[in-house]
């Protein structure tokens, strides 16, 4: 729940849009991020999420572009 409207950027600084929602899965939540499209990233530490800043309301993720 700490999660949901936060911003999400990628390696890029390229703003993907914000957490609306997490979907649970068998192996690991799946973070729904709403902006000019919507993306289904996994929430996985060290893979795809590089870092939670709650503070700043922000979500580092690496998100290639041909993902986008």
């Amino acid at each position: 729940a700490d999660l949901l409207g936060l911003q999400v950027i990628n390696q890029h600084s390229v703003v993907l849009g914000m957490i609306d929602s997490l979907l649970a899965t068998g192996a690991n939540d799946v973070m729904v991020v709403k902006g000019e499209k919507e993306h289904l990233i996994p929430f996985v530490m060290g893979e795809f999420v590089s870092q939670v800043d709650l503070d700043a309301k922000l979500v580092k993720v690496t998100w290639e572009d041909e993902l986008l």
